[in-house]
């Protein structure tokens, strides 16, 4: 795999917040409903919808969390992730 450039890099982490945000929405939540019910701290959340948190802050136990507490299965949210980061034109794959 091809090192990930600084500019692919930061596609990556907004383009996950971004997918969290746009399934949250699809399914009428508001941030801190996720929150409670994912159990996954609302600090956290919010970051990770801005782009402002990393994969070296959460790992594959929030990425299930948030994907249970939204009814998906993680490999549903992960779809998103890339689809939306191959609209951005920042892919690596």
């Amino acid at each position: 795999m091809a090192e990930i450039e600084k500019y692919d890099f930061k596609t990556h982490v907004t383009c996950f917040g971004r997918a969290v945000i746009e399934m949250r929405e699809l399914r009428k939540m508001s941030r801190e409903q996720l929150a409670k019910k994912s159990r996954v701290k609302l600090t956290m959340l919010t970051k990770i919808e801005e782009g402002k948190i990393t994969g070296d802050d959460f790992g594959l136990q929030e990425i299930c969390r948030l994907s249970n507490g939204m009814g998906i299965t993680p490999y549903r949210l992960m779809l998103k992730w890339e689809q939306l980061v191959k609209d951005a034109g920042g892919a690596w794959w």
